[in-house]
């Protein structure tokens, strides 16, 4: 036991001076509410130390378990108990040195401080398991990634309570049941970002290593390390929660594209696939006649049905936009197959849980191997096989044979298009139209967006069909610098139409000199003819070109406009930036998302933020895809400005518009 005596003339100086050094300072007292407060801790603690010096394990453990809860509870953070601990140490040291004793009670006070320090780490670990996750997304408890997490948290909290070996969790990130998922191909089509999926997975192995020596330090009874590293592990377990919310909030809002893209990517090293499509007949009319809450019901059971009774391991199941659902399996065609088809199409009809009667029709596609197919190539064999369905009883397989023969040749451009697109790029034959951009409360045209197309045989080939093939023949620069050449041969005219002209540019082309060129000198022209010309971005182009697009703003006045807004690549803080700075006028929202609104609470949540954002900033927002009255309304009744799409028209020629 220590003899506080030759401490007790220089304590009240040790802790004026814990005042004066640390507890006065402006940004450390705001944990205490009055200096009389903190003086009152002062005295306190003088005291509290005279009996520890004195005191044995269990009166030690329980003064110094109340300190760490009061600290605690004053959300006081551990770093700055332990710190003022320290400093307590390190002047009883100072003092001990001056008097030459420092040799004769080094030993036993530095292990009185270090079992001072162990028992409020203890305190705070205690605390803080009790606390877990108090203040989580109450959302992410929807989602089953939550619930993989959480139960193997608790099952670690059992542990680090009670001791018990024998219920240590699983520590290898592979084993456990989130690491299994995060491995399936659930998981990666719900990603449908390879970096992304990445950097997941290294946040979860980083999770169980942590795990690891969090364990083995609360077994060593060393609650300082043991601490610090649950502090790490909740932190890193709320980054891989907001990392998963995000993939799965940006796959349920783009969860049809998401399908598409993974097909594209799995179809490339897959020896056999099948396509399936489920589609509820007369939902549109269901929707009207009995509220589109019924049409939401039906459609979430019959994906749970699907789910509970029908999907096999590593098959995947998703809602397409229009409430239709799509099954993708690595299977081979069997009778075997079609039977299970027809049984999964008998279950839901006969199924009696549904408010009304409920028809479906089943269209399957088998699919050659090694197959190369772009996403919208494979949204058109959904297509035809959907037609095919509904004109045969409602029920249809395309097997291999048909599938190479014709409905391939018949969707895919690379086909027959490669050497046609080359040609007219290299040859300039490129025609551009201009589609109206609506004022949604007034009606009039607030601009033009222009859309490079190329004829063939009579039939206009959209920009769609054909950009994703231009980019892997490295032809963007050459097209974009084309667009630009054909609008200047109107600059004269357009002023006729319209104040505003919506370009679209690749990020490669605002770091070519030579387009920049043209843009530049299009762009004073356009304005000597009182036209602003308006270069739309996609959110992944804007974050790599943040000082490209400041520097043309500055020294050239281009202005800009997010094409695609909301499709969840974008860091919401650069985009806020430059919309306050000017930068960006226009935040174009993402087509697919707009589509969406009237079956996505989620979506109509998400814009009607990017309204109430824009408006905040003074930009100018565009909802794009509008294609019936339906939409229209509820994008008009949410606030966005402006509105593009078939249903407000069509795409036409420049000297149609002209004329």
């Amino acid at each position: 036991m220590l003899s506080y005596e030759i401490f007790e003339p220089y304590l009240e100086e040790i802790f004026e001076k814990f005042y004066t050094d640390v507890l006065s300072n402006e940004f450390l007292r705001t944990f205490f509410e009055s200096e009389e407060q903190i003086k009152s801790l002062v005295k306190k603690q003088i005291q509290n130390f005279k009996e520890t010096l004195k005191e044995g394990e269990k009166e030690l453990y329980l003064r110094y378990y109340n300190l760490g809860k009061l600290h605690y509870e004053r959300r006081i953070p551990f770093v700055n108990l332990i710190s003022g601990v320290d400093f307590i140490k390190n002047e009883i040291y100072r003092i001990l040195i001056e008097k030459n004793l420092i040799e004769i009670y080094f030993f036993e006070l530095h292990g009185l401080f270090e079992k001072i320090k162990n028992i409020l780490a203890k305190t705070y670990l205690e605390l803080s398991l009790n606390e877990m996750y108090v203040e989580v997304n109450p959302e992410y408890k929807e989602y089953p990634f939550f619930n993989h997490h959480y139960n193997w948290l608790l099952k670690l909290k059992h542990v680090i309570h009670s001791k018990d070996r024998n219920k240590i969790p699983e520590l290898d990130a592979y084993n456990c049941q989130l690491g299994r998922w995060l491995k399936s191909n659930e998981f990666k089509f719900i990603c449908g970002d390879n970096e992304k999926c990445k950097i997941i997975n290294e946040i979860h192995e980083l999770i169980h290593n942590t795990a690891k020596s969090l364990v083995f330090y609360v077994f060593q009874e060393r609650y300082v390390e043991g601490y610090l590293l649950f502090k790490t592990l909740n932190g890193l377990s709320l980054k891989i929660l907001n990392e998963l919310y995000e993939t799965y909030l940006s796959y349920v809002n783009n969860r049809e594209e998401r399908f598409l893209y993974f097909l594209s990517e799995e179809l490339k090293n897959t020896k056999s696939g099948n396509i399936t499509v489920v589609n509820v007949k007369r939902l549109k009319a269901i929707n009207e006649i009995y509220g589109k809450e019924t049409g939401d019901f039906i459609l979430e059971k019959i994906e749970q049905l699907i789910k509970k009774n029908f999907l096999k391991k590593n098959e995947i199941v998703t809602r397409g936009i229009s409430g239709e659902f799509f099954v993708f399996t690595d299977t081979e065609y069997t009778k075997r197959f079609k039977e299970r088809l027809l049984k999964i199409k008998n279950f839901i009809e006969q199924y009696e849980g549904f408010p009304v009667k409920v028809k479906v029709y089943i269209g399957s596609i088998f699919l050659p191997e090694n197959l190369s197919l772009l996403p919208e190539e494979i949204r058109k064999m959904i297509s035809i096989v959907k037609q095919k369905a509904k004109d045969n009883m409602d029920f249809y397989i395309a097997e291999k044979e048909e599938v190479e023969r014709e409905i391939i040749p018949s969707v895919s451009i690379k086909f027959k298009d490669i050497s046609f697109i080359s040609d007219a790029i290299a040859e300039e034959r490129v025609d551009v139209f201009l589609q109206p951009i609506v004022n949604l409360k007034l009606g009039d045209i607030y601009g033009y967006e222009a859309l490079a197309r190329l004829e063939r045989d009579g039939s206009i080939i959209s920009a769609g069909a054909f950009l994703e093939i231009i980019h892997k023949l490295d032809l963007t620069v050459d097209l974009d610098r084309i667009v630009l050449k054909k609008l200047s041969k109107y600059t004269d005219k357009l002023g006729n139409i319209t104040r505003n002209l919506f370009v679209n540019v690749d990020s490669k082309s605002l770091r070519t000199e030579n387009y920049i060129e043209i843009l530049v000198d299009l762009s004073k022209k356009f304005e000597r003819e009182n036209i602003k010309l308006i270069m739309e971005l996609t959110e992944h182009s804007l974050l790599g070109n943040v000082e490209v697009i400041k520097f043309l703003n500055e020294e050239f006045g281009i202005r800009f406009a997010v094409d695609d807004f909301g499709t969840g690549y974008s860091s919401l803080k650069t985009v806020i930036d430059l919309a306050d700075s000017g930068l960006i006028e226009v935040l174009k929202i993402d087509g697919e998302l707009v589509k969406s609104i009237t079956s996505s609470q989620k979506s109509r949540k998400i814009v009607r933020m990017i309204a109430s954002m824009s408006k905040n900033l003074n930009a100018k927002t565009v909802a794009e895809f509008l294609e019936n009255s339906e939409i229209i309304a509820l994008v008009r009744e949410m606030g966005i400005n402006y509105g593009q799409g078939y249903a407000l028209g069509k795409p036409q020629p420049i000297d149609q518009l002209l004329s």
